[in-house]
């Protein structure tokens, strides 16, 4: 057979084709869960009005603490609608269906979860667990808008999955249990000091959050914080209190009032925080704040009131306490930390009770871990106490 060859002026048109096409734009986004993180990529020219609908909601903060309250194994697993009570969060307006695009329901895509009406998508979403092509436009029939997939973390996707699942509050079925909810969600963007192993890498973007905003510069830690979510860095009492005065002060009101609630689902009363908090939260939301931020602390009581401990110690400075101070302080602090370990022991009791729900539970829980971190916290600060007070000697 002879070998055909292609006319110079032919080739030349086929080059020039091949160089004018762009390539797709696609946004990659990180989702925090309690199994792990998830590595999205998004759609962006396949599906303009789900991508930005979805990042609007990503960037207020809405999808933080949202739980994944349908699952249906080898289907889907849904979410972003409900938070971890599984109360229904107000969504914005609706979109465009956009399942004409192109883009299958195949497995580990991301598409808009809906009602009847074609158009009628707004924050929920679901990982098609399964080739699901049933969801698909075809014909005249509109479907289910497909506009991003995993890229990693399916393993987590199919964790959730695997869950047991059942009925529980408005919900007849299909919610899993534990209920696993998204911690945090942001743009992937580049990872920074990719020199630093995993622990290290977080330690230097916490450190480049407290140094911006000793500088003043709340947008570079506002910058760091993303950086810090996109390492699904673990969020501490005291960082969603940053991450709230950040999202404040840059006027993201929606994102403060998502991390203070976080704050407060994890925070007892007793945290040093917790009144700047409180402060914020009032001028946040000021109607109904008292309820919102009480609720937690009365169901605690009322569960476990005799359980949990008193005042935190009040402790010497080393720079200017006597001997006798220090030695005092020391009785103090063990006094302190032998009332703590009582109260771990009420507390494992008090969880051990079966007819607890999971919510209860998580109380007991959150109640058993603060008491730990007090614990060290002020061990901690007496040891460096000691440490200032011996340097003097």
């Amino acid at each position: 057979m002879t070998r055909k060859t292609t006319a110079p002026h032919t080739l030349f048109a086929c080059i020039l084709t091949l160089t004018l096409v762009p390539a797709a734009r696609a946004t990659d986004v990180v989702m925090c869960t309690d199994l792990g993180p998830v590595t999205i990529q998004l759609f962006d020219e396949q599906a303009p009005l789900h991508v930005a609908n979805f990042l609007d909601y990503m960037d207020r903060g809405y999808y933080t603490g949202t739980v994944f309250h349908r699952v249906i194994e080898d289907f889907v697993v849904q979410g972003g609608g409900h938070d971890r009570d599984l109360r229904g969060k107000p969504a914005g307006e609706p979109i465009e269906n956009e399942s004409r695009n192109g883009a299958s329901n195949t497995r580990g895509t991301l598409a808009a979860a809906r009602t009847g009406d074609p158009h009628s998508a707004t924050s929920q979403f679901f990982f098609n667990l399964a080739d699901n092509s049933r969801l698909d436009a075809s014909g005249d029939g509109w479907g289910y808008t497909v506009f991003g997939r995993v890229t990693d973390g399916m393993d987590v996707v199919d964790a959730i999955a695997a869950l047991p699942t059942g009925p529980r509050a408005q919900f007849e079925a299909e919610v899993t249990n534990p209920l696993i909810a998204i911690t945090a969600m942001t743009r992937r963007g580049e990872t920074p000091f990719p020199e630093l192993r995993d622990d290290a890498r977080l330690e230097a973007i916490r450190e480049r959050i407290a140094t911006t905003i000793d500088e003043e510069d709340l947008v570079a830690a506002a910058t760091w914080m993303d950086r810090y979510h996109a390492e699904c860095g673990e969020m501490t009492a005291d960082l969603r209190v940053t991450e709230a005065t950040i999202a404040m002060v840059t006027e993201r009101k929606p994102a403060a009032i998502t991390a203070l609630d976080e704050y407060f689902r994890i925070a007892s009363p007793r945290h040093a925080s917790y009144e700047v908090a409180q402060s914020l939260y009032e001028m946040l939301v000021p109607e109904g704040a008292e309820n919102i931020i009480a609720a937690p602390s009365a169901a605690l009581a009322q569960l476990a009131g005799e359980c949990l401990i008193g005042e935190t110690p009040s402790l010497p400075d080393g720079a200017n306490a006597t001997l006798d101070d220090m030695v005092a302080g020391q009785q103090t602090v063990r006094e302190f930390i032998a009332s703590s370990n009582e109260s771990l022991e009420c507390l494992d009791d008090a969880g051990d009770d079966r007819s607890l729900n999971d919510d209860q539970r998580s109380l007991l829980t959150r109640a058993y871990n603060d008491t730990v971190d007090l614990m060290e916290e002020v061990a901690d600060q007496f040891n460096e106490q000691i440490r200032i007070f011996r340097e003097r000697q």
